[in-house]
This record gives structure tokens, sequence and C-alpha cells, in this order.
């Protein structure tokens, strides 16, 4: 279904000593008849501030600590992991714990050694690391994830890579000098990959997160085997891509990462879960992602790909009157039944050619009508992590995206 790429050695599922190492902490808290599990993470920031190139400041952080979580549905925290701490967070006397196997911390590099892109104009570079472990009744697992550079631009443009830099990976488009004001009203728009990947994200991905349907909350509640969208569309979460930003080697509950269907050939088939919604939903668990040790871990799309059969060979720019190219932010308001896109860089079309550049702007559509009105996928297919960032009730994880070209009807522009 889609091209994988090689997994680096510094992101792949823990060793099996590592795992060994967490399977003996579960074995030594079984006694603890009333906990679900403990989950402890060690992370490092570091963040270089730049201005035309010059390096104005550096800083770096350390942000570490545990949770537990109990049958009753309490979730405790703290910050820092020292014995003493894990200890009273598990209600133990510190000669009690077992032996916890902390995540070592890295190497930090400079900024040479991150071979950014070339190009101008970079605000900030920040690179972050995080590691986990979870140990509870049956689970006992370290968590690896992509380390991550997160770069923003000083005209606003951002994008999340994982590190090593692929330089294949393109930097996020700027805008012309020149932009012209879109048209209000009905627009057939063909969508780049990353604008596509974000419609996804809003039309099905947050839709399909277990707590949103089992709230009611969702436009797919109910709908399991029925045909949803208009083109044969094959829809994927996956986290096993570790080259993406959402990546991991098994959530942050501990089960093992592994793709998920939620679209076959148009049709709904899936949902995305954590272990206590998957009995309710029928499905297997895996997508149970925390933001921090404070929160619990909730059903989080990693990485959405999306394949088309029979996708047409080129972007088909003479059936559409404007070119999406960039999507700052999405939104879905599942009540009002709309999906709202933040247009960063357009241009209008003509004959199939791009003319003028477009303001930023809103595309908003009702979802059974952009559903519903999905034309045609093209390649060449792509893969994105602009912004890379996905926002639910406060709580930001990474996410990223691969995805054919998308010509649609059913939006509106405002």
């Amino acid at each position: 279904m889609h091209d994988r790429e090689p997994a680096s050695s510094a992101v792949r599922a823990s060793g099996e000593r590592e795992h060994r190492a967490w399977q003996a902490v579960a074995s030594s808290l079984e006694s603890l008849r009333d906990l679900v599990d403990l989950f402890v993470e060690r992370r490092v920031e570091r963040t270089w501030r730049l201005e035309d190139g010059r390096v104005l400041g550096v800083e770096t952080s350390l942000g570490e600590g545990a949770a537990c979580r109990w049958d009753d549905g309490r979730l405790t925290s703290c910050d820092g992991v020292e014995r003493s701490r894990l200890a009273a967070l598990l209600g133990l006397v510190t000669r009690q714990l077992p032996h916890v196997p902390l995540p070592e911390l890295p190497a930090l590099p400079d900024l040479d050694a991150l071979r950014l892109p070339a190009s101008l104009g970079l605000a900030t570079v920040r690179w972050l690391w995080r590691a986990s472990g979870v140990a509870g009744p049956g689970v006992g697992s370290a968590i690896e994830r992509p380390v991550l550079v997160d770069l923003t631009w000083t005209d606003g443009r951002r994008s999340v890579r994982p590190w090593p830099l692929d330089q294949a990976w393109p930097p996020p488009a700027r805008a012309p000098v020149k932009l012209g004001s879109v048209s209000a009203g009905p627009m057939r728009v063909l969508l780049s990959p990353q604008a596509a990947a974000t419609l996804f994200h809003e039309l099905l991905g947050h839709p399909l997160e277990g707590d949103i349907l089992l709230a009611g909350a969702s436009p797919w509640r109910g709908r399991q085997g029925e045909r949803i969208l208009s083109l044969p569309l094959d829809l994927l979460d996956d986290p096993t891509r570790v080259d993406l930003p959402g990546g991991f080697g098994a959530d942050d509950e501990g089960t093992p990462a592994a793709p998920r269907h939620l679209v076959r050939e148009g049709v709904l088939t899936g949902a995305l879960a954590t272990r206590a919604q998957a009995a309710s939903l029928g499905i297997e668990p895996g997508n149970a992602r925390r933001a921090t040790v404070h929160t619990p871990p909730r059903p989080r799309v990693s990485n959405l790909l999306a394949h088309c059969p029979g996708a047409l060979a080129e972007p088909p720019r003479n059936e559409a009157e404007a070119e999406v190219e960039a999507v700052s932010a999405g939104t879905i308001e599942p009540r009002a039944g709309l999906v709202v896109l933040q247009v960063r860089l357009a241009h209008t079309l003509r004959h199939g050619r791009r003319m003028r550049g477009l303001a930023p702007f809103t595309l908003m559509g009702r979802l059974g009508a952009v559903a519903g009105g999905l034309l045609a996928a093209a390649e060449p297919a792509g893969i994105s992590a602009e912004p890379g960032w996905c926002g639910k009730e406060g709580e930001v994880v990474p996410t990223g995206s691969r995805s054919p070209w998308l010509l649609v009807e059913g939006l509106e522009a405002r």
C-alpha cells in the first residue's frame, strides 16, 4: 500500500534486554491489585533561537516524571523520577520499589550536527527527545519514539521532522510576495498531499478516535461497514512508520505498534482505541498516546497514510478553480457537522495553470458533502509534517502523513 522507509537504529523498538527489564517491573508490581499501570518518562529539549542565520541563544531543558493509573479511574503523577518519588506514587516504601530501568539520557547535538536545510529565514530550531516505559498487570514495555526536529520560520511556516533529517523532505513552501483575495463561495479545489492529509486528519482521523465515538460526538458512529467516501480510498493509521513524526514502537499502554485500517475502498472498517475502549468498539487497542505524564492516555492519530487504487498519473489542475498548496491548521466541529481548513498558501487555476497567489483564507464544508465530494486522487503522493502537531483538549502530540493529491468539491471559501 505504501513505500516503507527503513527505521534508524535510534528509533527501532526497544531490544530484548529493555523489554525484559520492564516485564520484571510488571512482575514486581503484581501485588498492587488496584494498579492499572506505572508510566515513567524522560524528555530532553534543546532550542536554538536564530536571526538571519545567526544564533541568538540556546536553551536546554530536561523533563522527567511518572504517573500511575488505578482501577477506580484515578491518575496520580509527579515530576521527577527519584526512587523516593516513584515509591510514594505507588504507595510503597523505597525498599519495596523494584529496579525501574529509566531511559538513558542522550548526547546533545550542536546546531551543525542537525544538518538543517540551507534555506534562510529560520526563527527557531527545537531538538526533541522523548523515551518512556510502562509496567502493569500483563504488560511491561519500553517505549521509543523518533527524535524530532521542530522548525519554525520567521514568516510563520512550521515543520516537524524525524532526526537525522532526510534531505529528501522539502521545506514548507513560501508564499508569493503579491497575493490576491479569494472569492467567497463554493469552490472546487485541488489539494496538495499536505493539504489532503490535513483534510483526512479532520474528516476521518479525529472522528474515529474511540473516546469521541463512544461519547456519541462522531458523525461516523454506527457507520462501520458502510461506504462513507465517494472514492475507493484506503486509509491507514500506521505508528510503525518511525520515519514519520507520529511513529512509536509501542503505544503508551505498552501495546506493540501495528497498522490500523480505518477505511478500505471507501468503506468504514476501523477506529482508534485504548485498552479501555477497544472491547466496547470491538477492535484491537494500540493507539493510546499521552501528551505528558500528567495526562491519561487517549486514542490519538499517529501517521495517516492514504492510498487510492487507480489514482491519476498527475494532478488534474484543469478541473479545479484553485490549488491549495499548504494548510496551516484544520479543525472539525462534529456536532455542527463541519470540517474547517485554514489555508496558508493557494493559487487560482486557469486552463490547468497556476495564476495569482491567494492570501490566507478558510475552507469550510459539511462532513457529508465533503466525504461525498472526493472526486479524484492523483500521484505523486507525498509525505508531510506541516504543521506536524495535533491538539486535542489542549493535549498536543506529533503526527505525520502520506497522501495523494485530491480533487474535492463540497468546500466553501470564506
